[in-house]
């Protein structure tokens, strides 16, 4: 397995907003490595914060994966593997792991990632893109992420994007403080209202395609307005945070500076990847412009915090991927299994293999097998 990951250790959010595909996108990516004649599985994970593509093949599939990638996202190639970090074999399996357990994560320990991730898998599985090898990894993965929650306190008190943004605007300013959030009714937007609710003195208000959020917030205290009225609510509202995953400004340079009226601070907090609000809004007299990438300075004291539950996470990730290293080895090498009990004494018997399965590392496994293997191969 290779994994070819862009995140927000190797590029800025100007970089990641162009590897953002939307499904239908994401679809024909899929298709096009899928059906080239060097990869015989593939899924591709975008979140705000990394676009990585894990996918089986042959060596010169990494080339393919590259081009492919450059085409849909319109980086040119060179360009493009400057920001690429390639992982193959038994460290596209720990990274994998990493990803799922959120050690790799902005900040660290967050939860939105593996449901990202088990989503992704599921787009890969009914494009049917996906097959044993990569079924196995992701699902011990997941499993190995969710022990890891159990185990440690590496999501306890989590401190999420979402959390941070919402800790940066209670304290904006003294006093009361209203609240304006667009994309409520999705995870990074709803966690926002959750946590703006807990403060005191904060007056929420969210925007509503369709009525949808009038449900969702209903009896939380949280006023709703439908989105296309956002703008007739930025004059009183002394923070907009935007968190959609629509392709478009949700605010503009234009309609904004045309739409208040009152002289005061105001901050804007985008935690969209494309993004949502217009970076030349900070012309505007009095207004502060917060991204995805101002969150990242931001989380690093949360993160200094978590390195002993970090540390433990690891061992746990150690051993997860020895069990899943042994039952791909195993898998591979059923086939032969008739062929080498053929090749055996008449008291050989495959509960010694089993045996050996539990007792011995994923290496020594490996090797044991293709000696087997071997034996059945010369019989």
């Amino acid at each position: 397995m290779y994994c070819l990951s862009v995140s927000h250790k190797t590029s800025n959010v100007v970089v990641r907003k162009k590897l953002a595909f939307p499904d239908e996108q994401k679809k024909t990516f899929l298709d096009e490595l899928y059906y080239s004649e060097n990869i015989s599985e593939c899924l591709i994970l975008c979140t705000c914060n990394r676009t990585e593509v894990y996918f089986c093949g042959d060596e010169s599939s990494v080339k393919t994966v590259e081009t492919v990638l450059s085409d849909f996202s319109g980086i040119d190639f060179d360009e493009l593997k400057k920001y690429i970090c390639l992982f193959y074999g038994d460290r596209a399996l720990l990274h994998l792991f990493r990803v799922a357990g959120g050690i790799e994560s902005m900040v660290i320990g967050e939860d939105e990632i593996l449901g990202q991730l088990k989503r992704a898998y599921a787009f890969a599985k009914d494009n049917g893109t996906v097959a044993y090898e990569l079924n196995m990894c992701v699902q011990a993965a997941v499993a190995c992420a969710k022990k890891i929650k159990t185990e440690t306190a590496i999501s306890k008190t989590s401190v999420s994007v979402a959390t941070l943004a919402s800790n940066e605007a209670a304290k904006f300013k003294d006093g009361e403080l209203n609240v304006l959030v667009i994309g409520a009714t999705g995870k990074v937007g709803s966690t926002v209202v959750k946590n703006l609710l807990s403060h005191k003195g904060i007056s929420v208000t969210v925007t509503s395609r369709k009525h949808k959020a009038e449900t969702v917030f209903e009896n939380t205290g949280a006023n709703v307005i439908d989105y296309d009225e956002r703008y007739k609510a930025f004059d009183f509202a002394d923070c907009v945070i935007s968190a959609t995953s629509g392709p478009h400004y949700t605010v503009t340079y234009y309609d904004l500076k045309n739409n208040i009226k009152t002289e005061k601070s105001r901050l804007f907090i985008d935690l969209a990847v494309p993004p949502d609000i217009d970076e030349s809004i900070p012309k505007i007299s009095g207004v502060r412009l917060i991204n995805i990438d101002c969150i990242k300075q931001l989380a690093n004291e949360n993160n200094a915090l978590k390195l002993d539950s970090v540390e433990s996470a690891k061992e746990i990730i150690f051993e997860e991927i020895e069990v899943l290293k042994k039952d791909l080895a195993f898998h591979e090498f059923l086939p032969c299994m008739q062929s080498v009990k053929n090749a055996m004494p008449s008291d050989f018997s495959e509960k010694f293999i089993y045996k050996l399965k539990s007792d011995v590392s994923a290496e020594e496994f490996a090797r044991i097998l293709e000696i087997y293997r071997k034996c059945g191969e010369n019989n």
